[in-house]
C-alpha cells in the first residue's frame, strides 16, 4: 500500500459542540494489515482536541506495516491544525 493509497482509506469526523475541535470518530476503510494500528490510532485520536495531538507521539508509534497509513494519518492532523488552531496574534499556527 503506498501513502496515497491510505490517504483515501481514511475516514474521521471532527466536531465543536464543545466549543473544542475534537476527534469524534476513526477509521482506515478496508486495511487489514494496518487493523492493530487502526486501533491505535482510534484510541488515540477519538476524543482529543484537534490542538492536543501530539505529532511527536504519532511519529514514534511502531508499525507493522511500512507506517504509510500513520504517516497519511500526521498529514491530516498537520493540515486541519493549521486550518483550524490560531496562535495568540490570530495568525495560522505553525505545525
Amino acid at each position: 500500500m503506498f501513502e496515497e493509497d491510505c490517504q483515501d482509506k481514511l475516514r474521521f469526523r471532527l466536531n465543536d459542540h464543545s466549543g473544542v475541535l475534537r476527534f469524534m470518530e476513526f477509521d482506515i476503510r478496508d486495511a487489514p494489515t494496518c487493523r492493530d494500528m487502526e486501533d491505535t490510532l482510534r484510541e488515540y485520536l477519538v476524543g482529543r482536541a484537534l490542538a492536543d495531538v501530539d505529532l511527536e507521539y504519532l511519529r514514534n508509534l511502531a508499525c507493522t506495516g511500512n507506517g504509510e497509513c500513520v504517516q497519511a494519518v500526521i498529514r491530516e492532523v498537520q493540515k486541519y491544525q493549521h486550518l483550524f488552531i490560531r496562535n495568540d496574534d490570530g495568525e495560522p499556527a505553525t505545525c
